[in-house]
C-alpha cells in the first residue's frame, strides 16, 4: 500500500489540479491522507518492536490498542475511496480526451493550423496566422474568437516571462480600489482567468459577465480574439528580448509539464530568433500590440521598474482611478509590488507549481526581476543578432529598449570582443 501511495500521490494531485482546477485549499487533500498513512506505518512499527501481534490480539490489547486499530480501519476506507477516484479519475480523462480528439479535428478544419515539431520542446507548435502557438491551447481558440468582452473587463496580456505578474498585481489592486485583504487571500491564478488554458471555463465566464470587473490574463496575440477585445481596459506589458529571452528559457527548462524546454542555451537563442518558441515571434507579438496603442494601455517593464510612480500613474489614469490615487496609496504599492516583496509573497510567486510538482525542486517563478541579466548569459554574436533583429523587426515607433547597459557601453563591449579576436587571430 506504501509503494502505491507513492506512485499515485503527484500524478494523481497534478492530474486533479490540471483537470478540475482545485483551489489552493484543497491541494494538500493527498498530502494530508499521505502523512496519516506514514502515522499508521509508524504505529504499526512500534507495535511489531514490542512483540505485539496486530493479527492476533488479546482482549486487553484490543482495548489498550483500539486507537490503533480504528486507524486502521480508516485507512481501509481511505484505500477503497483512493481507488475509487483514481477509477473516476481514469474515465473522466479518457472521456475528454476522446472530446479533445473531434474537436481538433474540426480545429484542423477550420483554422488548418501546420504542425511542427520543435528541437527540444516536450509538445508540437501549431503554426496559425503565422504565430506558434503551444498544442494544448489550440482548442480553446474557436471558443475565445466568440468570446464577449465588457467595458468594464481588465486583460493583462504580454509575451511570456515579460512582466506579466508584476503588472497583473498591480492592476488588481488599483482596479479593486487597493482591497489588499482579497489580495492576500485569493491566489492571482483564481482572481485571473487564463483565458487560452484548457482548464478555464469560458462558458462560465460568459455567464458571470454581469460581474462589475472581470481580470484576464492572456499570451495571446489580439487577432486572435474579436472586435470586443480592444473595448476592454487592455494592458500590454514588454520587455526587452535579450531578458525575455533568459528569462523563458529558465523557465521553460525548470518546469515538468507539457511546454517544457529540455535543450541547451543556444540551441533556445536561435529557437528565438527564427521564431520557433511558443507565442513567437516575439517581434510580431510586441508590433501587433503597438498597432493599438491608441486603444490599450502600452507599458514596458523596464518602465515599472525604473519609473514606478509615473508609469503607475499613467496607468491609473487609463483605468479610469487617477483621482483616486495618493501618494500614501502609491508608497504601500510600490513596496507590495517590489520585486523581493512579491517573490517572498505566496499569492503571487507561484511556489504551489513546485509543491505539487509541476516544476523542479529549484524552480522559481520570480527567478531575478532585474534589467541586465542578459549580460551574464549572451555571447557578443547573440547579442549582435538580437540587435539586428529588433533594429529590422520592431516598430521604428516603439520606444528604444532599455538594455540595462548604455549603447555606449554595449558599443565598448562589442569593439573590445572585435579587437580581442584580431590579436587572436593575428600571426605572433
Amino acid at each position: 500500500m506504501y509503494f502505491i501511495l507513492s506512485c499515485i500521490r503527484y500524478p494523481l494531485n497534478r492530474f486533479i489540479y490540471r483537470q478540475f482546477s482545485t483551489s489552493p485549499t484543497n491541494r494538500n487533500l493527498f498530502k494530508s491522507l499521505y502523512n496519516h498513512f506514514q502515522h499508521g506505518q509508524r504505529a504499526k512499527k512500534a507495535a511489531q518492536e514490542r512483540g505485539i501481534d496486530l493479527k492476533n490480539l488479546t482482549p486487553e490489547q484490543k482495548l489498550k490498542l483500539r486507537p490503533i486499530l480504528r486507524l486502521k480501519s480508516a485507512f481501509r476506507v481511505v484505500n477503497v475511496v483512493m481507488g475509487m477516484m483514481a477509477v473516476t479519475a481514469f474515465i473522466v480523462w479518457y472521456k475528454r480526451r476522446q472530446t479533445q480528439y473531434y474537436i481538433g479535428k474540426e480545429i484542423n478544419d477550420e483554422l488548418k493550423p501546420i504542425w511542427m515539431d520543435l528541437k527540444y520542446f516536450k509538445h508540437k507548435g501549431a503554426l496559425i496566422d503565422n504565430y506558434l502557438l503551444p498544442e494544448q491551447i489550440v482548442g480553446k481558440l474557436n471558443d475565445i474568437k466568440k468570446f464577449e468582452f465588457k467595458k468594464t473587463d481588465c486583460i493583462c496580456s504580454s509575451f511570456p516571462k515579460s512582466g506579466t505578474t508584476l503588472i497583473q498585481e498591480i492592476v488588481y489592486l488599483i482596479q479593486t480600489n487597493f482591497d489588499y485583504d482579497s489580495a492576500k487571500q485569493i491566489d492571482i491564478s483564481e482572481r485571473y482567468s487564463f483565458l487560452e488554458w484548457p482548464t478555464t471555463n469560458l462558458k462560465k465566464l460568459s455567464l458571470n459577465s454581469n460581474e462589475k470587473t472581470r481580470f484576464f490574463k492572456t499570451h495571446l496575440p489580439p487577432k486572435f480574439f474579436n472586435e470586443t477585445f480592444p473595448k476592454a481596459k487592455v494592458v500590454y506589458a514588454y520587455r526587452n528580448p535579450k531578458d525575455v529571452t533568459v528569462s523563458y528559457f529558465h523557465f521553460l527548462r525548470s518546469i515538468n509539464i507539457e511546454l517544457k524546454y529540455s535543450g541547451p542555451w543556444n540551441q533556445f537563442v536561435q529557437s528565438f530568433l527564427i521564431d520557433e518558441v511558443y507565442y513567437g515571434p516575439w517581434w510580431k507579438h510586441v508590433n501587433d500590440y503597438h498597432a493599438l496603442n491608441d486603444q490599450i494601455f502600452f507599458v514596458s517593464y523596464e518602465d515599472l521598474l525604473t519609473n514606478f510612480r509615473p508609469t503607475v500613474r499613467r496607468l491609473a489614469a487609463y483605468l479610469g482611478k487617477e483621482k483616486e490615487l495618493t501618494d500614501e496609496q502609491l508608497d504601500k504599492l510600490e513596496k507590495w509590488c517590489s520585486f523581493d516583496s512579491m517573490k517572498n509573497n505566496s499569492r503571487v510567486n507561484y511556489n504551489w507549481m513546485k509543491e505539487w510538482g509541476f516544476t523542479n525542486k529549484n524552480f522559481s517563478f520570480l527567478r531575478k526581476g532585474v534589467i541586465g541579466d542578459w549580460l551574464n548569459s549572451f555571447d557578443v554574436d547573440q547579442s549582435r543578432q538580437y540587435d539586428t533583429m529588433v533594429s529590422s523587426r520592431i516598430s521604428s515607433s516603439i520606444p528604444p529598449f532599455n538594455y540595462g547597459i548604455s549603447s555606449e557601453d554595449q558599443q565598448r563591449l562589442y569593439d573590445y570582443d572585435s579587437e580581442r579576436r584580431r590579436s587572436e587571430s593575428s600571426p605572433k
